[in-house]
C-alpha cells in the first residue's frame, strides 16, 4: 500500500506510515548461540533478577484479575483499583528495564549490527552510508 501511494492517487495517507520489517533469527546458529552465551555471562544475574520480579508481578496481576472478575465493577474499592494500576506500572517499568539491558548489550556488540545489515543486504535494502559502514565493519571483523 505504501508503494502504491508513491504513484499518486487517493491513497497518499499510506505514504506516511512508518516502515516496519520482520527479522527472523535462526536461534540455533553458532553466532546467535555465541551471543546468547556472552549475554548470559555478562548480564545473566541482572536478567535473572528481572525475570524473577516480572514473574512475581505477573502472578500478582493475574491473581487480582481473577478476584476482580468475580466482582461487579462497583464492588471493587478504589484502593484495589489503585493497587492494580500500581502493579501494572511497576511491571511496565520492569519490562522497560529488561529491554534497556538487552538494547545496551546489543548496541555494544558489532556482530549484532552486522547480522542485521546482512539481512538488509540480502533483501537489497542496504544502501548509501549504511552500506559503506557495513563494508568497513566487515573488513574490521575479518
Amino acid at each position: 500500500m505504501k508503494e502504491m501511494s508513491q504513484m499518486g492517487g487517493g491513497m497518499s495517507f499510506y505514504g506516511e506510515l512508518p516502515d516496519s520489517y520482520n527479522l527472523v533469527v535462526n536461534s540455533n546458529h553458532k553466532l546467535v548461540l555465541k551471543l546468547a552465551d556472552k549475554l548470559y555471562s555478562e548480564k545473566g544475574s541482572e536478567l535473572e533478577l528481572n525475570d524473577t520480579e516480572r514473574k512475581r508481578l505477573k502472578d500478582e496481576i493475574e491473581f487480582l484479575e481473577k478476584e476482580h472478575s468475580k466482582k461487579k465493577a462497583d464492588e471493587i474499592s478504589q484502593f484495589e483499583k489503585d493497587d492494580f494500576e500500581n502493579l501494572r506500572k511497576e511491571l511496565s517499568d520492569i519490562e522497560t528495564a529488561r529491554k534497556n539491558i538487552l538494547e545496551l548489550f546489543g548496541s555494544e556488540q558489532h556482530i549484532v549490527k552486522q547480522m542485521i545489515d546482512l539481512a538488509l543486504l540480502s533483501n537489497n535494502m542496504l544502501k548509501g552510508e549504511d552500506l559503506n559502514a557495513f563494508v568497513k565493519r566487515s573488513v574490521d571483523l575479518l
